[in-house]
Order: structure tokens, then C-alpha cells, then sequence
């Protein structure tokens, strides 16, 4: 079993079982490796005559470095409390509130380990580390819960103006760890959290689908880029990207997918926990085709488009070949999100009926689908047009 080093810890691979690399340096540091692909640092540790494992936090969350002087301290730690205090030494003075609050850095490890990845799906885990470890944890890290003030979030979330919807998500999530904070009572049940009454930017609601000729023009990219690894492009996300096209899946469902949820047999895809709930998908043919070449690459990851170290693709690591590719094609206001409203849009203009395509988005209400009745209504109203026309035409040489 190789040593748990920085090296090591990169290149850490998931296997069909758990299991765990050991520091050389540091006794009781150690890696845990998952078989979904995540990685956690572990601290272990003896006391009270029993063997005790501490998470001090994801691979995301730490650096090698950060996580192993967490051990290091937390090892000293518990050495003091079982040697105890000093002979003679003055006990110490009771704590004072602002002492027993933690920084909102050491909270977040806590939120991510008691919340994030015990009530959470993968994606959105993975969401949140993200968000913890790029936009909240960099400005609040090291100050402490009460210190934060309203003002500084008001502030923190106006300047994530170029990207509102993770301005957004980051307030919500932020305001989610405060909540956590009064429930676990860290925080007194009346405190104000600094979140409250911060506005949110507006949702820009809008609907953009691809025209024929811009179907065109991105799947013949794709291919491509499927086809020879070209660009820069990992076949990986490439494949994920054809999959959303062809499919209307959400990105944390391809992202999620793991070969435990194909169903070959029937050609479906069974997804135990989606945004709505447990819920099955029919696979096109071109669908089916995709996955089988996927199968191909014979990849020992469980994630159907895995990284290069067989975790789960993040989802603002695929936005961002998402923003490359639609820059070479030519279709710079197409959001990710779009490939699934251009899929819909599709299948109506197929005559599939609004109900069935419901069904196959997942749409756990039909008023959600009814957002695609005016499509309907424009290839209805082309279809009457072009009626006319023949009928018209029809009529005039009958005259004749």
C-alpha cells in the first residue's frame, strides 16, 4: 500500500471497495478513498480504550498540506486531554461566547460532513463543496459566525454580479449553513443571521432552442470532437454533452449516471434520485449508442463520464466546455440548460404529445411541461398554414 503523500493523493483511484492510505510522517493522517470516487482526509486516533476516526475534510474542501496540520493538531489535542493538565496549573477560565463560536471554515467542515454528504445527492454535493471552496470560503473563511455582518454579505454577493445564478446559489447555500448553525445550536436560536433580508438577483427566466441548422451545426462538432479527442475536449465531456443533447436530462443526472442505472435490456435509464424523485428514462437509439461506446473504453469507474481519476465530471468544469465549444459553433447565448428545452422543443415539433414528453423530462407537475404549449401551438398553426396552401392549390387547378 503506497504511502499518503500529495502525489498519492492526486492519483488515488476508486476501487470496488473503501479503502485507505496511511502517512508515513504523520501516524494516525490518513486517505479514505471511495468506490463513488470521493476522497476524504481521516485523522485516527486512540482514547478511552477505543480507536476513533475524525473526518477532517474532502480533497476539495482541503489541501494535502491544510489537512495534514489539521491531524497533526488534532493528534495534539488528544495527547493533552489524556495526559491532562499540569500539576499546579490554574484551571482554565470558562470560555467566552465569542471563543465558543467557530470560524465559519471550521463550521462548513462540520456542515459537510454531519449535512452535505449524509441528506445530499452526489451532484449536489459536489455542488456545494465547490461553492464552499470558490465563493463563501475564500471572503468569510476565517472570521468567526456572529462576527459577519449583513452588510459585508450584501456586499460579498453584488460583487458576483457577471454571474447571478452562483451569486444566488452561493446566498442560498450560505443561508442554509446558518440555519444549520441555529439547529446544531452553534448559534443561539435568536441570533440574526447576516443573510437574512439580502436580496437575490433577479431569476432571468428565458427560453432559447436550437434551430435545425444549429442542431446541425453543434452535433457535427460534437462528432467530431467524439471521434478524435481533438481541441483540448475530453472524450468524457463530450460524451456527457451528446448525452444531455440527445436525452433532455439535467447535468446532474448525466453527471451522476453510473452503469448501475442502464438498463440495457429494456433501453432505459433508472435514476433513483433525481431533482423529482425516483424516476426512469427512455433511451433513443443515437442515446443507447452513446453509452455503448462509453462502455467500449472499458473505464474502471462506476460514473458513466468520469474525470481522468474516475469521480464524477463537476458541474462547472462541464459549463465551462460547454462555454469553449459554443464559442467554435457559433451559439454564444446557448445556456447548457437549453440542450434540454431544445429537446423538448423537438419532440414536440415530432407531434409528441406535452404528456409524454413530461414524462420524459421528469416533470413531476404537467403545468411544468404546459411551459411548451406555445411550441405546440406554432407547429400546429405551421401545419395549417402549409394545409391551406395545398388546399388553395389544389383548388386553383381544379378551376383550370
Amino acid at each position: 500500500m503506497p504511502t499518503l503523500t500529495q502525489r498519492a493523493a492526486d492519483r488515488a483511484r476508486p476501487r470496488a471497495r473503501r479503502y485507505e492510505l496511511t502517512c508515513a510522517t504523520v501516524r494516525g493522517f490518513i486517505l479514505r478513498v471511495l468506490p463513488s470516487g470521493r476522497k476524504a482526509y481521516y485523522v485516527r486516533y486512540r482514547t478511552g480504550g477505543r480507536d476513533l476516526r475524525e473526518r477532517l475534510g474532502s480533497t476539495i474542501e482541503l489541501t494535502f498540506v491544510e489537512a495534514r496540520r489539521r491531524a497533526i493538531a488534532r493528534l495534539a489535542e488528544v495527547r493533552a486531554a489524556e495526559e491532562g493538565p499540569p500539576a499546579r496549573a490554574p484551571l482554565p477560565e470558562a470560555a467566552s461566547p465569542r471563543r465558543q463560536t467557530p470560524r465559519l471554515r471550521e463550521f462548513a467542515a462540520r456542515f459537510v460532513a454531519q449535512h452535505v454528504d449524509v441528506r445530499l445527492k452526489p451532484t449536489t454535493q459536489l455542488k456545494y463543496r465547490q461553492l464552499l471552496r470558490t465563493a463563501i470560503l475564500p471572503t468569510f473563511g476565517e472570521q468567526r459566525m456572529d462576527e459577519i455582518r449583513r452588510a459585508a454579505v450584501v456586499r460579498w454577493h453584488a460583487s458576483m454580479v457577471k454571474t447571478p445564478g452562483e451569486a444566488n446559489n452561493a446566498l442560498t447555500l450560505l443561508k442554509s449553513v446558518y440555519a444549520r448553525a441555529k439547529e446544531w445550536d452553534v448559534l443561539d436560536e435568536a441570533f440574526a443571521a447576516p443573510t437574512s433580508r439580502v436580496k437575490r438577483f433577479p431569476d432571468r427566466a428565458r427560453e432559447r432552442f436550437l434551430t435545425p441548422d444549429e442542431r446541425r451545426r453543434l452535433e457535427g462538432f460534437l462528432e467530431r470532437a467524439h471521434e478524435h479527442d481533438r481541441g483540448g475536449f475530453r472524450w468524457e465531456s463530450i460524451c456527457a454533452l451528446r448525452l444531455l443533447a440527445h436525452t433532455g436530462m439535467r447535468r446532474g443526472e448525466v453527471l451522476g449516471l453510473t452503469w448501475a442505472m442502464v438498463d440495457w435490456r429494456h433501453q432505459v435509464l433508472r435514476l433513483p434520485d433525481s431533482k423529482t424523485g425516483r424516476r426512469v428514462v427512455p433511451l433513443s437509439p443515437q442515446a443507447v449508442a452513446l453509452l455503448r461506446a462509453a462502455a467500449a473504453r472499458e473505464n474502471p469507474s462506476p460514473y458513466v463520464v468520469p474525470t481522468s481519476t474516475g469521480g464524477p465530471i463537476g458541474g462547472a468544469n462541464l459549463t465551462h466546455t460547454w462555454m469553449r465549444i459554443r464559442r467554435r459553433v457559433g451559439l454564444e447565448d446557448v445556456r447548457l440548460h437549453d440542450l434540454r428545452h431544445s429537446a423538448a422543443s423537438d419532440a414536440i415539433n415530432a407531434g409528441v404529445p406535452l404528456a409524454v414528453i413530461g414524462r420524459i423530462l421528469g416533470h413531476r407537475k404537467p403545468s411544468t411541461t404546459q411551459r411548451y404549449a406555445h411550441i405546440s401551438d406554432d407547429a400546429l398553426a405551421k401545419g395549417v398554414a402549409l394545409m391551406g396552401a395545398v388546399i388553395e392549390r389544389h383548388s386553383k387547378g381544379a378551376k383550370r
